[in-house]
């Protein structure tokens, strides 16, 4: 199994663990110490040896971070995780709302003068600025510390050391030299003598490489500099490239990982930094060198997310294989009894069904398989401590994703088990009528994410519900299945392009009872009917489940739509299907 069952949550350990922590505090004469949920790669999501945040706390969410002090302790996390981090967390830890709260007037609130710590390379130049700011008329000051996590965290487990292999052009669609030499291009015309890159999915796309140092995650944790000579410093463990033979070639110079900051010392001219991903530990490192800084953006951020031709080729034939592996899971799912059926069982069944396929390599996250009452928690994570067996007149959600050499996907669908209360069902059709207004929408070159986000929320708005996360997040091409800059969220502010794909997943939780969502991955075209404009084209066509649709809610366009979808979802993945999945699945497509 790619997907581990077991409980990582150990909140009753945290009160002892803070205290380890709060007596680390008084002997580096520090008030306080912050403790994200990342690690020197600023990745979303980490090893096992950087889960800090949930050794310390027991919240195992892959977003937050803790800020202790030596009275107080928050728990900083946002909409997705206000349940499950008090599920998962003891006194006197406090679960704090984020970003409604912002950390400086927590702290202010807490203490009136002291010294705060920090680990510079867990956290980013944007960050810790924003907090100095926010600080500045206080007597409450910041200082870089070593982390204080590591000394006291025994048997730490040791840092990943995945193998390094090649991700061929016949997926890739562009040459490593290509792609460096187009933005080493762009950094000769900024006058840039160097651009510094830190994430390690900028990394893999850049130079055509995959890792397997993060779980679900194909990334290799690395830094690298890219100089305007289309020459790249890669800086990465050694151990990790032995199978990776002469892909890199002679323009790519490889070094230890711990050589990175004496190297960024050396350099000289204008160097391009993304300061919302730079570990404020490289910035300092380049504070010492006889350089500019210059900040914009990571230099790949862009093309890595705007797919080339070959690229959306691929992954429209991906995203039709998933969803036939996805209609075989669903048929087998609607046969099962649900009285002898937990939520592992439905993750174990849909991980064998994707693993028939010889292109799959892992799949995208854990699956969230979540019955009853902890379908509304929005990523729910099944345990052996939380299975609970499948109920008639319960919903179960499914969300799910796959690895495939020629793409990665992402896919929920929300399925009736049983006969479904009126409440449920008019939740489900609102969440679809807010799924189909993202995907009908049409819109003028320059438009950003959060500009369309209310409309997957207007439905639900008219009845006075509403979801607490995006409605999109960028999806990358067999690399993280969260990637940006792109999204569908009130924080979105990057404009659509051509060639990106997003995530269409608008929801709604009802805390104790059910949980609704629906996703699709959709990508951005242009218009075939009006120059400037842009419109999304669907790669996901897996049924939706019609006992759920209230068709007297909907508009006739939205069944016009919703029909459609059906009719293409016959012509593409029928004939991919088994027998006795095509009884079911012709049921699942008639028209409402």
């Amino acid at each position: 199994m790619y997907q581990s069952f077991e409980t990582q949550s150990q909140p009753d350990a945290g009160p002892n663990r803070l205290v380890a922590l709060r007596t680390e505090m008084l002997k580096q004469g520090l008030d306080g110490f912050i403790v994200p949920r990342t690690d020197q790669y600023q990745g979303e999501y980490v090893a096992p040896c950087d889960e800090r945040l949930a050794w310390l706390t027991g919240f195992t969410g892959s977003a937050g971070f803790c800020i202790a002090l030596t009275e107080h302790a928050g728990v900083f996390v946002d909409g997705r995780y206000r349940v499950q981090v008090k599920a998962e967390t003891r006194p006197p830890f406090t679960p704090v709302d984020w970003p409604q709260t912002q950390p400086a007037a927590w702290i202010k609130d807490q203490i009136s003068h002291g010294v705060i710590g920090f680990d510079p390379w867990l956290h980013t130049v944007a960050e810790i600025e924003t907090l100095e700011r926010d600080l500045a008329n206080s007597q409450i000051t910041l200082r870089p510390s070593a982390n204080l996590i590591d000394a006291i965290w025994h048997n730490r487990p040791p840092k990943p050391c995945g193998k390094v292999i090649a991700h061929p052009i016949e997926f890739s669609g562009k040459s490593h030299l290509a792609k460096c030499a187009e933005i080493a291009a762009d950094l000769v015309k900024a006058g840039d003598a160097a651009a510094i890159l830190t994430m390690s999915d900028s990394i893999c796309w850049l130079l055509n490489i995959r890792g397997s140092d993060i779980t679900h995650n194909p990334v290799v944790q690395s830094y690298a500099i890219l100089h305007a000579t289309g020459a790249v410093d890669l800086f990465v463990d050694a151990a990790k490239l032995v199978d990776l033979g002469d892909h890199l070639g002679d323009q790519v110079r490889t070094h230890p990982v711990g050589g990175f900051l004496d190297r960024l010392a050396t350099l000289s001219g204008q160097i391009r930094i993304d300061a919302q991903t730079l570990p404020k530990a490289a910035f300092d490192a380049l504070h010492k060198a006889s350089v500019t800084l210059r900040r914009d953006s990571d230099p790949t951020s862009l093309p890595k997310a705007c797919k080339n031709d070959i690229e959306l080729a691929t992954a429209r034939e991906c995203h039709l294989r998933d969803a036939s592996h996805m209609c075989e899971f669903l048929c087998w799912l609607d046969a099962q009894d649900p009285d002898q059926t937990t939520e592992i069982d439905v993750a174990i069944a849909l991980e064998n069904i994707r693993r028939r396929d010889p292109k799959l390599l892992e799949i995208s996250f854990d699956t969230i398989a979540a019955s009853g009452p902890n379908a509304a928690l929005p990523h729910y994570r099944v345990t052996t401590a939380t299975n609970r067996t499948l109920r008639r007149g319960e919903v179960m959600l499914v969300d799910s994703g796959g690895q495939y050499m020629d793409g990665t996907t992402d896919i929920t669908r929300t399925v009736a088990i049983g006969d479904q209360p009126l409440a449920v069902k008019q939740a489900f059709t609102r969440v679809l009528q807010g799924v189909i207004a993202i995907s009908r929408l049409r819109f003028p070159t320059g438009v950003t994410g959060r500009q369309i986000d209310a409309f997957a929320r207007l439905a639900l708005w008219s009845a006075g519900q509403d979801f607490a996360h995006g409605t999109g997040h960028g999806v990358g091409h067999y690399l993280c299945v969260h990637e940006g800059p792109q999204g569908i969220s009130p924080r979105s502010a990057v404009a659509f392009e051509p060639g990106m794909i997003v995530s269409n997943e608008p929801g709604f939780y009802q805390e104790g009872s059910f949980g609704i969502r629906t996703e699709n991955l959709i990508v951005v075209t242009q218009s075939a009917d009006y120059e400037g404009f842009l419109e999304f084209e669907t790669l996901t066509y897996v049924p939706i489940d019609r006992r759920m649709i209230i068709a007297d809610m909907l508009t006739q366009e939205e069944r016009l739509w919703i029909n459609a979808y059906h009719q293409t979802c016959r012509d593409k993945i029928e004939p991919r299907l088994s027998d006795e999945t095509r009884v079911w699945f012709t049921q699942m497509t008639e028209p409402l």
